[in-house]
């Protein structure tokens, strides 16, 4: 399984390093988030599976959406990106949650390639409780 784990891994990186430069060059590609990540949060006392979308706004602020699972129904809600954390790091971002049951703050810490993430979030100073994921390998329908 490693031998074959490495070949796809070296595959990924001779992809990447054969793109065009300008599509690197072309915007926020290699310092945002962008994508479908699957993970899980917690609600409701429950570690719930969840869906989390990030994309990059015309301004150049990093938006999303996110669905989960809460007791069997599913749950759709906005992310906006509230500003820089002032870490100087593109890795670290914060975001208001907006969904049904009302918003709060999440707060994500990316992996360098923004592979995967790890997350807490609150409601109005609650506590805070853990939102992460990692890319999506699949479309899910």
């Amino acid at each position: 399984a490693l031998k074959s784990s490495l070949s796809f891994t070296a595959t990924l990186l001779l992809v990447a390093a054969s793109a065009p430069a300008s599509a690197a060059m072309a915007g926020e590609t290699s310092t945002a988030p962008s994508g479908t990540y699957c993970g899980q949060l917690s609600s409701a006392g429950v570690l719930s599976d969840a869906e989390t979308h990030f994309e990059t706004a015309a301004d150049g602020t990093v938006v999303g959406k996110y669905v989960f699972s809460d007791q069997g129904h599913s749950v759709d809600g906005e992310l906006a990106e509230t500003g820089d954390d002032g870490d100087s790091s593109d890795l670290t971002r914060s975001f208001m949650w907006r969904d049904k049951y009302g918003y709060g703050q999440l707060f994500v810490t990316f992996t360098p390639d923004f592979s995967e993430f790890v997350g807490k979030w609150n409601a109005g100073g609650s506590e805070f409780l853990p939102w992460d994921g990692h890319r999506c390998h699949q479309a899910i329908s």
